[in-house]
């Protein structure tokens, strides 16, 4: 499995594409250790962001046009095979998503 995705990187704000290899890359690019999935479209982008962001103290993150719920942390985005859920290229483009995403920062009281 060699793949194009997009890495949103919203502790930087910034978003660039990336190949992911196995599963694990997505760890690797993120910086989380669980990830949960987003659908984000009918042509089988999804979403791989951080499960637990809204638990551990992530204190940055983004809004996606399309969700109304905010996602914390860094996430991916590769395409889904929708006949046999293995994954593949994404169809989106850096500056497709860039037009999609919000970023913002949240800071905790002590």
């Amino acid at each position: 499995m060699s793949n194009k995705a997009i890495l949103i990187n919203a502790k930087d704000k910034t978003i660039t594409e990336v190949t992911i290899e196995t599963y694990k890359d997505i760890y690797k690019f993120c910086g989380f250790d669980l990830f949960t999935c987003v659908q984000m479209d009918a042509k089988g982008n999804t979403l791989y962001v951080d499960d637990e962001g809204l638990l551990n103290g992530t204190d940055f993150g983004f809004i996606v046009k399309g969700y109304d719920q905010p996602l914390m942390g860094n996430a991916i985005i590769l395409g889904t095979n929708r006949y046999n859920g293995e994954s593949e290229d994404t169809s989106l483009t850096t500056e497709q998503v860039f037009k999609m995403v919000s970023f913002f920062d949240r800071g905790f009281d002590a």
